[in-house]
């Protein structure tokens, strides 16, 4: 009885190291198979206008508008930002004595909205140290009205002309080259947008990022809405060719792409950066209609095979 027992186990144990040992072998071969016919992606030419993030806050003159008397506001030009003339009544402010009305005090844009950092923003404040940038909070609009009182703030004044200024961070390792090297740098709002020209004032090197100090050539009403602002920085005008990003792998802390050629795969250094939509812009190391492996990753040197 136990002769059969050990038996059975024995039969059942080879059964079991056949069955594994097939499905090694077969996932071995199936391994070798995908190895040899890796899924491949084309180098594409490509001509990119690189822009990089470019975040700020604008800097103006500004004047706080007091109210003349307690009361109810109203704003005859509306809420703003509008453009006024010297004179122009920008409020009235119904007191038991009658109307007061408040004229803008030159040329200039009025808005009846405070965002609390007004008389404590400044080119001062803002241009020393390297830490981040203040956030000035969101503009408080006061509401037809409004009851306020003697001496209150009702709004903001903005005189024109004056030159819009903005202080920024940029990436070093973005740009590629020292702003304090040139007298303008391109920007615009969005990437659809056309690019202006906005004059460097100051540039501090500060290692890993440049602070910048520009000029920009427009002061419209809508740049009063918020003091925080993004812009793209156009950083240079690069060809090379496009790939995956899952083509480029990191060995001994350098980018490498497995090139095709012929029957076998060969380890090449690239040099580029990450573009949208997951690709890769490789400025130096392929040429257009180079074949690369498209998952570098588990990519190796050695026998490919193409069909």
């Amino acid at each position: 009885m136990k002769g059969k027992t050990a038996t059975k186990a024995f039969y059942y144990f080879f059964t079991v190291c056949i069955v594994l040992g097939a499905i090694l072998v077969y996932k071995a071969w199936w391994d070798r198979y995908f190895r040899l016919r890796p899924e491949l992606a084309v180098a594409e030419p490509v001509a990119l206008s690189l822009d990089i993030p470019l975040e700020g806050v604008l800097i103006w003159e500004e004047v706080v508008m007091a109210s003349p008397a307690e009361g109810p506001v109203s704003y005859p030009r509306g809420m703003g930002p509008a453009y006024c003339a010297r004179g122009d009544v920008v409020a009235e402010v119904a007191s038991p004595a009658g109307r007061r009305q408040v004229k803008a005090p030159s040329p200039g844009y009025f808005m009846a909205a405070l965002d609390g950092v007004e008389g404590g923003w400044s080119y001062g404040v803002l241009w020393p140290g390297s830490s981040r940038l203040p956030e000035p909070g969101p503009a408080r609009f006061l509401h037809e009205g409004q009851r306020v009182s003697l001496g209150g703030g009702i709004g903001k004044f903005i005189p024109q002309p004056q030159t819009l200024r903005c202080v920024a961070y940029v990436e070093k390792s973005a740009l590629g080259w020292n702003p304090a090297d040139r007298d303008h740098l391109e920007v615009k709002r969005t990437a659809s947008d056309l690019s202006f020209r906005a004059e460097v004032r100051a540039v501090n090197d500060l290692g890993p990022i440049y602070k910048v100090y520009l000029s920009f050539p427009f002061f419209s009403s809508a740049d009063v809405l918020s003091r925080k602002v993004s812009y793209l920085l156009h950083a240079e005008d690069v060809r090379g060719v496009l790939i995956p990003e899952s083509a480029v792998t990191l060995r001994d802390r350098k980018k490498m792409a497995f090139l095709v050629t012929g029957e076998r795969s060969i380890a090449v250094e690239v040099t580029g950066i990450p573009v949208s939509g997951k690709r890769f812009l490789v400025k130096k190391g392929l040429e257009p209609g180079d074949l690369v492996i498209a998952s570098g990753a588990d990519a190796a040197e050695g026998e490919v095979r193409i069909w």
